[in-house]
């Protein structure tokens, strides 16, 4: 694994983040994420935040991961739809395939022109 123990930054304006690690299939990392970034006028942490509002909350199943809170960090291996899991602020993860790791705000794919902000990734490898 490259960049080990090492922050890297995750943008909120980007629809995917190559954090330029590669995770190994069966290996267990830990994930944790600090700062904030902000979705509009709504500022978070990497947890995201759950909508405040009619508008948004009919919009939730627009969201590149649905049942994901909004602007909660998503990863992905090799930007495969099918391998999205949710980080957030601190996570315990098994990779299920080889690949490299990329990251995002969980937003609407079209939305992502109102974020700012970035937060901190670091991960670790536990094996």
């Amino acid at each position: 694994m490259q960049n080990k123990n090492l922050p890297v930054t995750i943008d909120s304006k980007l629809i995917w983040n190559d954090t330029g690690i590669n995770l190994v299939a069966g290996q267990e990392y830990h994930f944790q994420a600090t700062g904030q970034w902000t979705d509009w006028t709504i500022t978070c942490n990497a947890d995201g935040y759950e909508s405040p509002n009619f508008f948004l909350k009919l919009c939730e199943g627009l969201r590149r991961m649905p049942n994901s809170p909004w602007f909660s960090l998503i990863g992905s291996i090799d930007k495969d739809q099918d391998s999205l899991f949710l980080i957030g602020t601190n996570k315990q993860f098994i990779a299920p395939k080889t690949g490299r790791l990329y990251c995002f705000a969980n937003d609407v794919i079209i939305a992502y022109g109102n974020n700012r902000d970035s937060i901190q990734l670091t991960v670790t490898s536990l094996t």
